[in-house]
């Protein structure tokens, strides 16, 4: 999408941590649909080969960063330097989402369409593994939704400036929740455009067979499972329980259950999760780390 007119300028983020191959063929489906691609490498001493290709082509910037900063410090690394070289638009990627033919622009359409008071906008998510999409992301037109998670949201230069970028003290996991309802509570609604999908990958998508039934698991890291516990604290603190609280009550309680009947490594998963909740119950939930405020 290489028009000059302002509202049509828009540049994607990637965030990269040690990717693999596929990340040079998910970057190349944004080629036509973007006028600059930042991709942002967050995973010291990796293997040169996938960013070398990548410097490679055409519209793509790679920024090393110092060192794993986090998602949050990594998204917000390649929107500012979207924002900096004058795009009106940053959609943001993991380097384990597909984006289809036409997304980014459907992206901007329901953005424009929806007018006055519209915040984030993100698309229906498809697994990338089964090819099927999820339930709760079938539908059409335009929805308002408490959240959106990270891969695939589309930010424009005005509700950023409003809402500020991702809080980095988060560092990953629920930072796609805070900025969401940062977002609400500025007053702007979150948007699901139905008609744009995703395909995504969650976790490691590990397959396991139960019953004569085939299921995936995600099989997140200890370290994964500390973060999702203490910052589910956090923004239960910052946010209260709201309709965003019991999605994802839902959501942690399929996830750990699958995690004592099928995952590995579950003492010290259990044991993450319990120090991060303690640590959450520490946490100054009232800080954010300043670098969320700007985008400059």
């Amino acid at each position: 999408m290489k028009d000059a007119d302002d509202d049509q300028n828009v540049g994607a983020v990637v965030l990269a941590y040690h990717p693999d191959a596929s990340l040079v063929g998910n970057v190349l489906a944004l080629v036509p649909q973007v006028s600059a691609i930042v991709v942002v490498n967050n995973s010291p001493g990796a293997e040169p080969e996938v960013f070398e290709q990548l410097r490679g082509i055409a519209a793509v910037e790679v920024i090393d960063l110092p060192g794993n900063l986090g998602v949050a410090a990594g998204f917000n690394a390649g929107m500012r330097r979207v924002f900096e070289t004058g795009h009106r638009y940053a959609v943001i990627f993991d380097q384990d989402s597909t984006a289809p033919p036409g997304l980014v622009q459907g992206l901007v359409d329901a953005y424009r369409s929806f007018g006055a008071g519209a915040g984030i906008v993100g698309p229906a998510l498809r697994s990338g593994v089964t090819g099927h999409e999820f339930r709760r992301e079938r539908g059409s037109g335009i929805g308002v939704r408490a959240t959106l998670i990270s891969s695939g949201a589309l930010f424009s230069r005005e509700v950023v400036e409003r809402i500020g970028l991702h809080d980095e003290g988060l560092f990953i996991d629920y930072v796609d929740h805070d900025i969401s309802l940062r977002a609400r509570r500025r007053g702007l609604k979150n948007l699901k455009a139905f008609d744009v999908v995703l395909d995504h990958r969650f976790g490691g998508a590990v397959p396991r067979r139960l019953f004569g039934r085939d299921f995936f698991v995600a099989d997140y890291s200890p370290m994964r499972q500390y973060y999702m516990s203490r910052n589910r604290l956090v923004l239960i603190r910052r946010y209260g329980f709201g309709a965003w609280f019991w999605e994802d009550l839902s959501y942690m309680g399929k996830a750990w259950a699958k995690v004592l009947l099928f995952e590995g490594d579950r003492p010290r998963k259990v044991g993450a999760f319990f120090r991060g909740a303690r640590d959450g119950l520490r946490y100054d939930a009232k800080r954010r780390d300043q670098a969320s405020g700007t985008t400059s």
